[in-house]
């Protein structure tokens, strides 16, 4: 999930960045010289999902290692008796 957010954000990112420098090849025109509330609003937005999006990496490269600290040290044993 937090590698899904992830790329949910980078293509909001893109989005953002066509929209703020539009693409002359295709002839899109830039969305912020007209809608100026609008990119800043999208661009607030986008850092605050980047935050959350890399605290959830964090957290799950967290929990990876504390699951792994405990159950890791086995060294293939099984504890069965």
């Amino acid at each position: 999930m937090a590698y899904l957010s992830l790329a949910a954000v980078a293509a909001a990112a893109q989005s953002g960045v066509i929209s703020k420098f539009g693409q002359p090849e295709l002839q899109w025109m830039k969305v912020c010289n007209l809608y100026g509330k609008f990119c800043n609003q999208i661009g607030e937005g986008i850092a605050s999902s980047v935050i959350v999006s890399l605290s959830m990496i964090a957290l799950s490269g967290i929990s990876a290692f504390s699951l792994f600290r405990l159950y890791g040290n086995n060294g293939g044993k099984s504890n069965a008796r």
